[in-house]
């Protein structure tokens, strides 16, 4: 019995996790040079035009709370790619026949498969043309969500997108 709850648990916690992030960066960049932004002017998310929407507002809200203004004149672009897989769905239902050296087992799945969104956002140099900043955010979203919550979704992805920039160079 303990077991299956701490199985339950460790289930729980593994779906309950939020947005994967890895990030990467020009290590000869002084990134406290840069203070506006705006959205690469041929933007193409990959996204519907409504969740378009909530992320640039998202991203809006998580760069004004790190200090960083939007501009017609900026020294950063921001740019978005996103691609949309599934993955087999995690729930099923552990079966097992026989008793000690000779038994069988398997699970059976059941559910949806998950739906995940793989966001990338990079940052571009306006004056130099050149990315000195990349993040890539990957997420599982409930296809069925309602426009509140897919707010919150973006929400949630851009505050942990930008939770380790600027990048603190070690010695």
């Amino acid at each position: 019995m303990k077991q299956f709850l701490y199985a339950c648990v460790v289930l729980i916690l593994v779906s309950c996790s939020g947005p994967r992030v890895a990030y990467d960066y020009d290590t000869k960049t002084d990134f406290s040079k840069y203070k506006t932004y705006n959205y690469y002017p041929d933007l193409k998310t990959g996204l519907s035009d409504l969740d378009t929407k909530r992320l640039l507002d998202a991203t809006d809200k998580a760069l004004a709370a790190k200090g960083f203004s939007k501009s017609e004149s900026p020294q950063f672009y921001v740019n978005f790619k996103s691609q949309k897989y599934q993955t087999p769905s995690r729930t099923g239902v552990g079966v097992g026949v026989g008793n000690g050296p000779i038994s069988i087992g398997g699970t059976i799945p059941f559910g949806r498969p998950d739906q995940h969104i793989q966001l990338t956002v990079d940052f571009i140099d306006v004056q130099k043309d050149v990315l000195f900043w990349q993040a890539e955010a990957d997420a599982t979203q409930n296809p069925r969500q309602k426009p509140e919550n897919r707010e919150d979704f973006f929400t949630e992805i851009m505050q942990k997108v930008f939770s380790k920039y600027p990048p603190v160079k070690k010695n």
